[in-house]
């Protein structure tokens, strides 16, 4: 099953995920005890995921965190959730794929200024986020979620969401903090990914460029 943008699926490992706070289909079967997730996001390049991973290493060893930062293949702004699964539904991927091939918005520049912990739980997200919220971004976010209602999909959709990269989760928390140097790269294309939940790994499942 394929989506429109002549999509192909993409493997990387992954040390853990959590969606929290936001294309082509090989057809296979997965452990029915294994949760997969889907949302969708916006990746940064490599270049800007490699400086992020190196502050979140830095920012680790000045506060004595002992949780690994992700590798940059993993680095990943999530925009909107699109499920959460005991396998991968077939059916919800092809409906995603064919709603997100609506979607027409501009490239737009991303600009993440500070870093700090979010209050969530035990394990608390080490993020990369911006003092000024990307209007851009709510946009793209926003109108992700008409597409998906529009497609008869469980849409997520928050009017305070807060766009952030998670560098890594730890107990202790770090307190906010503006970066000498901003990270900051331009977006565009958006992606599907689909998160094997226990297995160390996700999926792009479909890829979407942002022409206008």
């Amino acid at each position: 099953m394929l989506g429109k943008a002549g999509n192909e699926v993409v493997r990387h490992n992954q040390q853990s995920f959590a969606f929290g706070d936001a294309g082509g289909l090989r057809s296979r079967k997965f452990d029915e005890t294994v949760k997969s997730n889907l949302f969708l996001a916006v990746v940064p390049e490599r270049e800007t995921a490699l400086q992020a991973v190196e502050i979140g290493r830095r920012i680790s060893a000045e506060h004595g965190l002992s949780r690994n930062v992700r590798p940059h293949q993993l680095m990943h702004v999530s925009l909107n959730g699109v499920g959460a699964y005991p396998h991968l539904p077939e059916d919800v991927v092809f409906t995603a794929c064919e709603a997100m091939s609506n979607v027409r918005a501009m490239p737009f520049e991303v600009t993440f200024d500070r870093v700090m912990s979010f209050a969530n739980g035990y394990a608390r997200p080490l993020v990369l986020a911006g003092g000024v919220r990307s209007e851009e971004m709510m946009d793209l976010h926003v109108q992700l979620a008409k597409e998906m209602w529009s497609a008869g999909l469980t849409f997520s959709y928050n009017p305070r969401f807060k766009p952030h990269m998670t560098l890594l989760y730890d107990e202790a928390s770090v307190p906010e903090r503006e970066l000498a140097e901003p990270v900051r790269w331009m977006v565009r294309e958006f992606v599907l990914i689909h998160s094997l939940v226990g297995r160390g790994e996700y999926e792009y499942l479909g890829r979407w460029p942002l022409l206008g």
